[in-house]
């Protein structure tokens, strides 16, 4: 029997400080519970669209962003949003720190940004239309 993933279940990020993360995520990518979360816990888990993401409480949290072979840096996770550039406007006022709207042809826009811990994360507006390539 040949192994066949059906589908990415869990991501786990390391945080510092637990109650910050969950209130980072929360408040600013509006990421749902999947389980109840009390202060004083040692984890917490939302809710991605069906996958869980783990903010796992740790004393010394890695960097998880990368340079590519082109020396570009890349985020390890790339969520993705509806409405992407009042989404981008939206945490720009709130002073969360955002890399440029990029468009990439057949791909669609998408920006990076930091969580409290500083991963670099992306959001990613979904795929383009065809106004959107026609634009490009």
């Amino acid at each position: 029997m040949a192994v066949k993933v059906s589908n990415c279940a869990v991501v786990q990020l390391p945080v510092k400080d637990l109650e910050i993360s969950v209130k980072w995520y929360r408040e600013n990518l509006g990421i749902p519970f999947t389980f109840d979360f009390q202060p004083g816990d040692n984890e917490a888990w939302l809710n991605v669209g069906g996958v869980g993401l783990g903010l796992i409480r740790c004393p010394k949290v890695p960097n998880l962003d990368f340079t590519n072979s082109a020396g570009q840096l890349q985020p390890i996770i790339s969520l993705q949003v509806e409405n992407i550039h009042s989404v981008y406007e939206e945490l720009k006022e709130k002073g969360i720190q955002t890399g440029e709207m990029i468009y990439k042809k057949g791909g669609g826009y998408s920006f990076t940004l930091r969580d409290p811990d500083g991963h670099l994360s992306n959001l990613w507006g979904g795929w383009p239309s065809p106004e959107d390539e026609g634009d490009a």
